[in-house]
C-alpha cells in the first residue's frame, strides 16, 4: 500500500555478486518433499545477479548440514561478511535458489536493510569455482 501522502519508496537496487542477503532459502530436499517455501531466514551469498535473475547459495551459521557439500568459512572471512556466528559458518556448495528481484523471500534484518555485508573477493572467487565445478542447476523460485 502506498503512503497516504502519495509518495512512493523507490525499489531496492538489485544486489551484486558477493553480497550476503537475508533470505528464506528453500532447500532442494524440502522442495522434493512438496514444500514451496523455505523454513527460516538465513544468510545467502549472491552468486549471480543480472536481468535474468538472482542466484544465491545458502550459508549455515550453526555448523555443517548433514549430507551437504559445504565449505567452512574462515572465521576472519565470516566476520568480514557480517555473519552472525562467524565461528560456525559454512557455504553449502551443492544448493542454489534462483528468483526475480526483489523476491518476497528477501527479508529485512532487524538492523534495517537486507544485507549482512559482502564476501571478500578472494573467498568469493573460491566459492564460485567450487560451485561451477559441481555443474549446479539452481532451484527456480519464481
Amino acid at each position: 500500500m502506498p503512503p497516504i501522502d502519495g509518495t512512493t519508496t523507490p525499489p531496492a537496487p538489485p544486489p551484486r555478486p558477493g553480497d550476503i542477503l537475508n533470505y528464506v532459502y528453500l532447500f532442494s530436499t524440502d522442495a522434493a518433499a512438496g514444500r514451496d517455501e523455505g523454513v527460516k531466514e538465513r544468510p545467502v551469498i549472491v552468486l549471480a545477479a543480472d536481468a535474468s535473475g538472482i542466484v544465491v547459495a545458502p550459508i549455515t551459521t550453526k555448523g555443517e548440514i548433514p549430507d551437504s557439500d559445504t565449505d567452512a568459512i574462515p572465521e576472519v572471512v565470516a566476520t568480514a561478511m557480517g555473519l552472525p556466528r562467524p565461528q560456525e559458518s559454512y557455504v553449502v556448495l551443492n544448493e542454489a535458489n534462483e528468483f526475480d528481484w526483489r523476491g518476497h523471500d528477501v527479508i529485512d534484518l532487524k538492523s534495517g536493510g537486507f544485507l549482512y555485508g559482502r564476501t571478500p573477493p578472494g573467498y568469493f572467487a573460491k566459492i564460485i569455482r567450487a560451485i561451477q565445478a559441481r555443474l549446479l542447476k539452481p532451484l527456480d523460485r519464481r
